[in-house]
């Protein structure tokens, strides 16, 4: 098979949705696939009086944590799930799959933040800064 390691960056888009269906469509065809299911948690600098607002991340990081967990169980394949925390999350994504050792990436087109039509800013990063190959999974209909 063409890879054995794929991380898929995952953030509850539309477009990251999409990359976790591409993603069971290669594991289906290679069921020795590796699978890193990462959520990038970015931090932000904040003060004090904002705590109650990093309470709230992270409170969202481990509701997808555990979707993610959920997603994992229902697949065959060998399949770890990890929250990753920085400032910079196309640094953090490029540097756990070089890190796991991850010869794909598997991404949305577009963050949550993302305005429609364009690659977001982390996945455009991830293209750039990435040794290894990177799929980017387009939201709407499959051809």
């Amino acid at each position: 098979m063409w890879c054995h390691k794929a991380l898929v960056a995952y953030d509850g888009s539309a477009p990251s949705h999409k990359a976790l269906e591409v993603m069971r469509e290669i594991a289906q065809q290679n069921p020795a696939l590796e699978i890193v299911l990462v959520h990038v948690m970015r931090l932000f600098s904040t003060g004090a009086a904002a705590a109650g607002v990093d309470t709230v991340m992270v409170e969202d990081a481990m509701a997808v944590r555990r979707e993610l967990e959920a997603i994992a169980a229902e697949l065959p394949n060998p399949c770890e799930v990890k929250v990753l925390k920085g400032t910079s999350p196309a640094d953090l994504i490029v540097n756990c799959a070089k890190e796991d050792g991850c010869d794909l990436i598997i991404m949305g087109s577009r963050g949550q933040g993302g305005v429609k039509g364009f690659l977001g800013s982390v996945s455009y990063a991830v293209t750039k800064e990435s040794p290894m190959t990177v799929l980017i999974a387009k939201e709407g209909e499959a051809r």
